[in-house]
């Protein structure tokens, strides 16, 4: 009786630790991106990344392949809900939040490269055709 009061308690007390409300938020993304307009020249070359309005925090799109466009939300994954939880930098893949020190791999779906973050940046449903870059989710 006395585990089971003890597994219980300590459920409760964990429960209670967690903040539910500490995840990326789920916002709707509809964006079309002439990427031939010369605001967006730097995705002209393969491996450069450029930062876009949308998303929760902003999006971050990476020119990966000849047609082939990743977006990605720039709001960190390490506790998103905090005020300064973005990407602000990229250097060639690396994408950094400077408020958590995580990075992540913007060449490889976003995934963690250094912590504390351990889940990938959210990535946003890309298509290319006709010179116009599409991001949905």
């Amino acid at each position: 009786m006395k585990k089971l009061i003890f597994v219980g308690l300590s459920i409760l007390i964990l429960s209670s630790c967690v903040d539910k409300n500490d995840y990326i938020r789920e916002v709707y993304v509809n964006i079309e991106i002439p990427i031939n307009q010369p605001e967006f020249s730097d995705l002209e070359a393969i491996g450069n990344s450029i930062f876009v309005t949308g998303g929760v925090k902003g999006i971050i799109i990476y020119h990966s392949n000849v047609n082939d466009y990743r977006a990605y939300d720039r709001n960190c994954s390490f506790e998103p809900s905090e005020e300064c939880s973005y990407i602000d930098s990229i250097n060639s893949t690396v994408a950094t939040c400077y408020c958590c020190t995580s990075k992540f791999l913007i060449d490889q779906n976003g995934i963690t490269a250094n912590g504390p973050a351990l889940l990938p940046l959210k990535e946003y449903y890309t298509s290319f055709s006709g010179g116009i870059l599409k991001i949905k989710n």
